[in-house]
């Protein structure tokens, strides 16, 4: 990075390297979790006495910009791990500096290259419109609607709340009694109402690094701590979760085990059942995301849910939004009787309730004759698609092969520079998720091969094999 310095009029020197270092995070040069040239060597870079890097990172640090550790220098703030609230924050200072977020700074940019005709759009957690399983809907009228609003109690419409049970019973044979099942918009309305109900501000739940979850604004808004637990190859690490139980009183536990997002891993058996034994000898309850569990490449290989392994412990969140398209905005949780009553209130008192018109529509596709095959030819093409991928890119990089779900993991080169690699990417057109949106220092990116053309794909491998390799 080019530590050149333009000095200002009547303005501290300080101030000026300030402003320059605000200024590259704003820009994405400098990313989380990057590391700073230590103090000697960067008042050598920009020519000015060592004092006035002392000052520089003294306010910085001050700010919640950086983090000073010594033996280990000083790093970017890599954001919300532990956090309980934003730093104090003067208006004077903000407005004066334009802070802002580096991660919302990459996603502004991604947002505004997504309207170039010409990108591959790797990066957005959705079907393609062209894999969207198409259902004939039947005739139906206004009154149809208002009859079947009297089918609708507090947890949602009770004939979709049987469709969704039977078809987790056909692909689990995991039973989900109806009565303990409440129907959400999506599977973020889920969460939502959980931290609603189930948390205070400054409790602290536990989370896989990465995660999906670290990157949603729900937990910092409602001063929710994050506490990231590591994870191996079968999954979030037993040892490491018990530590932060012990050290920081994790009141929850949040994963979604299959599939998981963003790095498509799944986690083993074993590994389930020490998880599910650990959380329940320290009384902690978990929460279970599946939502892309009912996209499995193999029948034969699928892993119950902890759910399954734990049924009063364990609060299950589901959503047909990944194979139905993202619009389809119906999601629903599976918990003990008492904890959907408190669901339910808090969701009156917030007036996010349900509108009849998607449940019905969602529970018309679940019973459609059709709709085990459609699944089926959805899993098929999505399968298909990375295998190709997979196939295209040989060995040349260093990538998690998942078992079902959209996501594929790429680790990127560590001896490049992150940033570079990234702008690389993004100047190629190629754009993704990078591993510091998800709360992870290492060096990767996650895909959604799923949203991919044959030829797409084709140009993918080709452009990350000549920028990370």
């Amino acid at each position: 990075m080019d530590w050149q310095i333009i000095k200002e009029d009547k303005i501290p020197l300080y101030q000026v390297i300030m402003k320059y270092i605000m200024q590259q995070l704003q820009s994405g040069q400098l990313l989380p979790g990057e590391k700073l040239p230590s103090e000697r060597r960067l008042a050598d870079l920009i020519g000015v006495n060592r004092s006035t890097i002392v000052r520089v990172m003294t306010e910085l640090e001050a700010k919640g910009i950086v983090k000073r550790k010594q033996g280990s220098g000083t790093i970017i703030n890599d954001g919300k791990w532990g956090m309980l609230n934003e730093p104090v924050v003067s208006w004077h200072q903000l407005i004066q500096a334009d802070q802002s977020d580096p991660q919302q700074v990459f996603m502004a940019r991604l947002q505004a290259k997504l309207q170039d005709a010409l990108v591959i759009d790797a990066y957005t957690g959705e079907l393609p419109i062209d894999l969207v399983p198409a259902f004939e809907l039947p005739k139906t009228n206004w009154r149809d609607f208002i009859e079947a609003d009297k089918k609708q109690d507090a947890f949602g419409y009770v004939p979709l709340r049987q469709a969704i049970s039977d078809m987790v019973q056909a692909d689990y044979q995991m039973s989900l009694p109806i009565e303990q099942m409440m129907i959400t918009s999506g599977g973020h309305q889920a969460i939502f109402l959980i931290i609603q109900t189930l948390l205070t501000s400054g409790d602290a739940i536990g989370i896989c690094m990465p995660s999906f979850l670290y990157a949603l604004p729900l937990f910092q808004t409602a001063g929710i701590r994050l506490f990231g637990i590591e994870m191996d190859s079968e999954g979030m690490c037993v040892s490491s979760l018990e530590d932060e139980i012990l050290k920081h009183r994790i009141k929850l536990v949040i994963l979604n085990p299959t599939f998981q997002n963003p790095t498509g891993s799944t986690m083993s058996l074993a590994r389930r059942q020490a998880i599910v034994k650990l959380c329940r000898s320290y009384q902690i309850p978990i929460i279970e995301d599946d939502a892309f569990g009912l996209l499995h490449f193999d029948q034969k290989n699928i892993l119950p849910p902890l759910k399954q392994l734990d049924p009063q412990n364990v609060i299950y969140i589901g959503s047909l939004s990944k194979f139905l398209g993202s619009t389809t905005k119906i999601g629903w949780i599976s918990a003990p009787l008492a904890v959907l009553d408190k669901l339910s209130t808090a969701r009156q008192d917030l007036d996010l309730t349900l509108s009849i018109f998607p449940q019905v529509l969602a529970k018309d596709a679940l019973s459609d004759a059709s709709f085990p095959d459609k699944i089926k030819g959805l899993r098929q093409k999505i399968r298909d698609r990375q295998a190709y991928f997979f196939e295209k890119i040989g060995d040349s990089l260093t990538c998690r092969r998942p078992l079902g779900g959209f996501y594929v993991w790429v680790s990127l080169s560590p001896e490049k520079n992150l940033a570079e690699q990234l702008d690389q990417l993004m100047a190629a057109g190629v754009l993704c998720l990078p591993s510091f949106i998800f709360g992870d220092k290492t060096p990767a990116i996650r895909l959604n091969i799923a949203r991919l053309t044959f030829s797409e794909i084709d140009y993918l491998a080709e452009t990350l094999r000549q920028i990370i390799v």
